[in-house]
């Protein structure tokens, strides 16, 4: 027992356990001004003393009570440790399992403690406490408030918890509570980190307190796929008070610790079989794993052994070589941009010497070494939070196979694809985090990540307006010419409080390279520096007497004429290679007059990239416009075949459309008269990359991969891409510009037309192991209506845009139906040939989206997928074209999924391009509604269509959905607020044009034993349960009430 006189401490109430390691601790924390014993008390009996021990016989049963003062927060800090060190000592020869229960803010107290030990089990200080935390296996909150309610913050939801105590707080209390909200908001996501593998149950009181005050349904959880929420029909000071084992909230309390401790063990967990090593490695790898690496020039001769073996200023050594076997643990390489940090930075990486001076550092502990080459022209997971921890997990399991289960226990030994996502940004950083929980006295890891400043915040860019992504110039010189914003600002922020997040821990050494931008000097001002282009003039030097000794062997006054450029360069290497092949280009008589009218810098309206421009001939300027407009606008690098049927706009050129006049003005149309082989698609390939050369004054390369799908289209350098984007730059060049939306409908005209030739080199339909579209041609069709979506409210030609999706329907339902009836079995199966095939080809191709995850959603034909895709005036149209009873029929169909998203599962296109997003996610825009009930629909005639309601509201009101757990990790929460206010926008819909809100529902909800109960209530009662303790929905809530309060009661329909 560690107990204090004035009833601080723990006190062990009951101890069932009959060996070191028999049964479970069961530790209970008190509210803010509560007592380890009297707060349980309710008519003379205490719950964990009285009646908890007969219901956990073999349990140690420990009250732990704590007190103020609360001057500061650090007192939250305090405390924890104060129930760390208690806890630890009742524990020094046992490691049985542990299941915490807190109560109000003592909730906040047991979270703060877990950090606590988290932290300390990975930094490897203060075992003792750090190993409470890996036999946690099991927390309860009850009426613990974690996150903000509408606008109220969360450390106002917090002060208004302190107050539903049983003393009334001081006012400084309550005014430190209410300003600490981004200190309680990163306790809770830090919480939510280490707490993967640990199971949560969060209870709310249904009964408000008699000052009317209540924690609402938002705050009383948070969001995780490990955390379960209950509510007792009580209020808030008697969520923790039982006086019978026949009280319903304390037999439901049993059941979820029950739950909790039937939890695997982590000794368990590390024991599983190794069967999902291969899936897990799988998952984590994704196909640009190693592009931007690959696309870095090799070294020139020894160059950059020179500059690593380079002393700054007021140093006797290397400051790189001194940092390897040093203490510190972050060394950053910094530069102008195109000043060779990333030649560097690989050669570094790649380096013998790294290794054998990494490995005197590590002392004889494993040491891993893995590098990120960030790169911003690629894929959103080139440049993301999520493709540095993937990339960093695969390199580190890769070489230790046996740390697979230790990091992802959760997912070990389970089915696979797993139910719950796998490549989110939180789960990824708890394997990350778990790794050196587990061993952080042997594991060693240095990490090298080039290209900070190309990091941008992918997971939450729905945060930012259009005015936070426009670029700011400072000017035309160095780094300032190539412009900011704040968005870009914020990612450079972001990544610079992760890299000294990871620095603070003395196993891990990371190398980082960037610009030299405000932001990264101030982050990284206190640490050892490399400055790339302060040493490099010797090695560019050199590199451009190579180049000229192999162009024009013996040219007269080569050293000096060297030693020139590369003084005129200020150690930028990018500017140097262009320079000399810009030289080069010319004859001897006019080397040296080209070499002095080049500008000393890249970007900006006076660069060398403008002059590489000026210098196309004036008929390629528009060309190189638009194809550099085409690749900043697309979804993900266009592939050569999209971008070159994009570049050829949608509108067939005169001479074809006089040739055959009666297939109209678009391109597609005229495609179909064309039998398209691999040697035509190679040819346009072979054609758009020599345009590449010739019209965009190469500035953008093409990465290798598969003809179909892969050779990509990306900016040869970040500097090249950020040159292009500036609109000030065509201005001296261009007098007339195509419009964002001209540019949009070209590139949906150039993703259907590819669709359209995909069949020649590849099905672009898999019939085995399931029928479903290749994951590479439904990301073309995805991306097709996603461009679709941003010009359906501004498209230049309506008619030709309606048209064009006509024609995408028609041409996908071709390919659908050509690859169904090329399929070969893999054996003799007449079905196939008999029923199976021609059933399938009867079917709509919109139904047979690649899954990850899940089954496809269900969509009849192609106005479904439209409505998904929020396709507003295009659906419209369509209907408006249709007969009368068609129209009605079909705008009866399209309710369905106008009030539901129609499927949980996610798209196989995730994995592929990283920033996908699912259309059967989101509710559609509220405009269909009018257009729908307009168009005759009437919710009177669908029988189930509350029921799919509320299976919807509750992917976006529960907070242990899938659906909604994925929208808060991937997207931001703005996604799911919008997505809410159309679900309630849908309901007040439906009830004003006929819903019966009395009309029954059965719907089915898991017990904490993991079994399933039905209940039936009616709509009105299920709106109610749904939308009560939102507070931001309480005028909404209202509103329906009045409704349905001024609406007849029809007879009830049980679904």
């Amino acid at each position: 027992m560690v107990s204090t006189p004035e009833g601080r401490g723990a006190i062990i109430l009951h101890d069932g356990t009959r060996e070191a390691d028999d049964g479970m601790d069961i530790v209970v924390v008190h509210d803010l001004f509560g007592h380890r014993i009297a707060n349980w008390f309710q008519r003379g009996i205490c719950w964990p003393r009285d009646l908890l021990k007969d219901d956990f016989h073999n349990a140690r049963i420990i009250t732990w009570g704590w007190t103020g003062p609360f001057g500061s927060t650090n007192a939250f800090s305090d405390q924890a440790e104060a129930l760390l060190t208690d806890i630890a000592g009742t524990r020094t020869d046992t490691s049985r399992p542990i299941v915490f229960v807190g109560h109000g803010i003592g909730g906040l107290v047991i979270k703060e403690a877990l950090v606590t030990a988290a932290m300390s089990r990975i930094y490897g200080s203060h075992h003792e406490l750090g190993n409470v935390y890996p036999k946690t296996v099991g927390v309860i909150f009850l009426g613990t408030p974690h996150s903000n309610s509408g606008k109220q913050s969360l450390g106002e939801v917090i002060s208004t918890a302190a107050q539903m105590t049983i003393r009334q707080p001081s006012n400084q209390l309550l005014r430190l509570l209410r300003e600490s909200s981004e200190m309680f908001e990163n306790q809770r996501d830090t919480f939510a980190l280490i707490s993967r593998d640990i199971q949560v149950v969060c209870i709310r009181a249904k009964l408000s307190m008699p000052t009317g005050q209540m924690i609402s349904k938002a705050s009383a959880s948070y969001d995780g796929l490990n955390v379960r929420t209950d509510e007792f029909l009580t209020n808030h000071v008697d969520l923790a008070r039982f006086e019978s084992r026949q009280d319903v909230s304390y037999q439901k309390l049993i059941r979820h610790i029950t739950q909790l401790s039937a939890t695997p063990k982590p000794h368990e967990l590390e024991a599983k079989e190794t069967r999902n090593q291969a899936e897990i490695l799988d998952a984590l790898y994704f196909d640009s794993i190693n592009d931007r690496e690959e696309k870095i020039h090799e070294a020139y001769g020894q160059t950059c052994d020179w500059i690593l073996s380079a002393k700054e200023e007021n140093q006797d050594e290397s400051p790189f070589y001194s940092w390897l076997t040093a203490p510190q643990t972050i060394f950053w390489v910094s530069g102008r941009a195109g000043s060779g940090k990333s030649t560097l930075m690989k050669h570094a990486f790649h380096s013998e010497r790294t290794r054998q001076e990494l490995e005197e550092w590590s002392r004889g502990g494993d040491l891993l070494i893995a590098s990120v080459f960030l790169f911003e022209g690629g894929s959103h997971i080139q440049k993301s939070r999520e493709g540095i921890l993937r990339s960093v997990l695969y390199q580190i399991l890769t070489q230790r196979r046996d740390l697979i289960a230790v990091a992802f226990p959760s997912f070990f030994g389970c089915e696979w694809p797993p139910a719950a996502p796998f490549n989110t940004v939180i789960n990824l950083s708890q394997a990350f985090y778990s790794l050196f929980a587990y061993d952080s006295q042997r594991l060693k890891l240095c990490v090298f990540i080039d290209g900070l400043d190309e990091y941008r915040i992918m997971d939450r860019k729905d945060y930012y307006t259009e005015a936070d992504f426009a670029l700011v110039y400072d000017g035309d010189e160095g780094d300032a010419g190539l412009g900011s914003s704040r968005w870009i600002n914020e990612s450079h922020m972001d990544i610079s409080r992760l890299i000294n997040e990871l620095g603070s821990k003395d196993t891990i050494k990371l190398c980082v390279s960037s610009r030299e931008l405000a932001v990264f000097e101030e982050a990284f001002a206190e640490h050892p520096r490399l400055r790339v282009h302060k040493h490099s003039e010797t090695s560019i030097a050199q590199y451009v007497a190579g180049r000229l000794e192999e162009a024009v062997p013996g040219l007269p006054n080569m050293a000096s004429l060297c030693r020139e450029i590369a003084h005129k360069s200020h150690g930028d290497v990018l500017w140097a290679r262009l320079a000399i092949d810009m030289v080069l280009e010319g004859s001897l008589k006019t080397l040296r007059s080209t070499l002095d009218s080049l500008p000393s810098q890249l970007g900006g309206t006076e660069g060398l990239y403008m002059l590489m421009i000026q210098n196309l001939p004036h008929d390629h300027q528009p060309d190189a416009y638009k194809i550099f407009e085409l690749v900043l606008r697309a979804e993900q690098p266009p592939s050569l075949i999209t971008l070159a049927f994009a570049e050829e706009g949608y509108l067939a050129d005169p001479a074809t459309r006089a040739h055959n006049p009666a297939l109209g003005k678009l391109r597609i149309s005229h495609d179909r008269l064309h039998e398209w082989t691999a040697d035509d698609i190679q040819r346009i390939c072979d054609q758009m990359q020599r345009r590449l050369q010739t019209h965009c004054a190469s500035l953008l390369d093409v990465e290798s991969g598969p003809l179909e799908a892969g050779q990509r289209v990306v900016f040869m350098h970040q500097t090249a891409k950020e040159f292009a984007a500036r609109k000030d730059v065509w201005a001296k060049v261009l007098t007339k510009q195509p419009t964002a939306a001209e540019l949009d409908i070209s590139l949906l005209s150039g993703c259907i037309r590819h669709i359209q030739i995909f069949e020649a080199l590849r099905p672009p339909v898999s019939a085995w192991p399931e029928v479903r579209f290749l994951p590479e041609a439904w990301l073309l069709i995805a991306n097709a209506l996603r461009y679709a979506g941003r010009i359906d409210s501004n498209a230049p030609d309506f008619k030709s845009y309606c048209e064009l999706l006509d024609e995408m329907d028609q041409t996908i339902q071709q390919a659908w139906v050509t690859s169904l009836r090329r399929h070969v079995p893999l054996y003799d199966d007449t079905e196939w040939f008999e029923s199976k095939c021609p059933a399938l080809c009867s079917k709509h191709w919109a139904g047979y989206e690649p899954m990850e995850t899940g089954k496809p959603p269900k969509r009849k034909d192609f106005l479904a997928l439209a409505v998904q895709a929020n396709l507003v005036n295009y659906v419209s149209a369509r209907l408006k074209a249709m007969p009368e009873h068609q129209r009605r029929s079909k705008a009866q169909d399209l309710l369905d999924y106008v009030v539901s998203p129609k499927a949980e599962g996610f798209s196989a296109c995730v994995t592929l391009s990283g920033d996908y997003v699912d259309f059967h996610h989101d509710m559609p825009d509220s405009r269909f509604l009018d257009m729908l009930f307009d168009s005759g629909a009437d919710p009177r005639e669908a029988p189930k269509l509350w029921l799919k309601a509320f299976k919807t509201g509750r992917q976006y009101f529960s907070r242990q959905n899938m659906t909604m757990s994925q929208l808060m990790q991937s997207s931001s929460s703005s996604r799911l607020m919008q997505n809410r206010q159309r679900w309630v926008a849908a309901v007040r819909a439906l009830l004003m044009h006929g819903a019966d809100p009395h009309a029954t529902v059965e719907t089915r909800s898991a017990t904490p034993d993991d079994h399933s109960s039905y209940e039936t209530k009616t709509a009105i009662e299920l709106i109610r349960e749904m939308l009560e303790g939102e507070p931001e929905y309480a005028v909404e809530l209202a509103e329906l009430d009045a409704l349905t309060g001024r609406r007849p009661s029809m007879a009830a329909v049980a679904y």
